[in-house]
C-alpha cells in the first residue's frame, strides 16, 4: 500500500519539480513571491493526473495477471524469509 502510495504522489507532484526546476533555471527568480508567480497550478495538476491515469492504464493492459491459483503469503521458516508465491491452478489439480 505504501508503494502504490508513494507512486500516486510522485506521478502528481512529478510536473511541479520538472517545472520548479525550469524557473529556477531559466528565469532565475529574486525572491519567493516572484517564483510562485510563475507556476500556473491548475495546468501542471492536470497534468499530474493525467500522468497517473497513463500509467493506471498501461499498468492495466501490459500488468501480468494470474487467472487461476492460490496465494500463499510470505512466511518465516528457520528464521528465514521465505517470499510469498502463487500456486498454478495445474498443480492444484494434479494433487
Amino acid at each position: 500500500m505504501t508503494r502504490i502510495i508513494l507512486i500516486n504522489l510522485l506521478l502528481i507532484l512529478a510536473p511541479f519539480l520538472f517545472y520548479a526546476a525550469y524557473i529556477l533555471i531559466e528565469k532565475k527568480p529574486e525572491t519567493r513571491q516572484d517564483f510562485w508567480q510563475f507556476i500556473p497550478l491548475k495546468k501542471l495538476l492536470i497534468i499530474g493526473f493525467v500522468l497517473m491515469g497513463i500509467f493506471y492504464l498501461t499498468q492495466i493492459t501490459f500488468g501480468t495477471s494470474v487467472k487461476d491459483g492460490i496465494y500463499h503469503p510470505a512466511t518465516v521458516k528457520d528464521g528465514k524469509i521465505v517470499p510469498g508465491y502463487i500456486e498454478p491452478a495445474e498443480k492444484q489439480n494434479s494433487q
